[in-house]
């Protein structure tokens, strides 16, 4: 048993040393490379934010409409089930427990 887990533990790092050695990255570079990337790009402001004397529209949103208030308790349920035996039909019945939702 012991020389099963070994050799499992032994397949399992060297799965991963291989998933290491392919996935890892070709090239590092170390600082901030010269030259403008997408950094630089994300950085300027938009102008077209800037451009305009438009006064800024204020939406009223009602974020509760949604929002019901609803309660779950426990409730009782009686399930009941016929069955067929020796040529006459039974009725076993029970209850059930379930979730009861209450709207408020």
């Amino acid at each position: 048993m012991e020389r099963r887990l070994f050799l499992t533990g032994m397949l399992g790092v060297a799965g991963m040393v291989t998933l290491a050695a392919v996935a890892r990255p070709g090239k590092a570079v170390a600082g901030i490379p010269d030259g403008n990337g997408i950094l630089d790009e994300l950085d300027k402001p938009d102008p077209a934010v800037f451009e305009g004397d438009d006064q800024a529209e204020v939406d009223l949103v009602s974020h509760r409409r949604h929002h019901h208030h609803h309660h779950r308790r426990h409730g009782w349920r009686t399930v009941c089930r016929r069955y067929w035996r020796h040529g006459r039909r039974h009725v076993r019945c029970w209850r059930r427990r379930v979730w009861l939702s209450v709207w408020l």
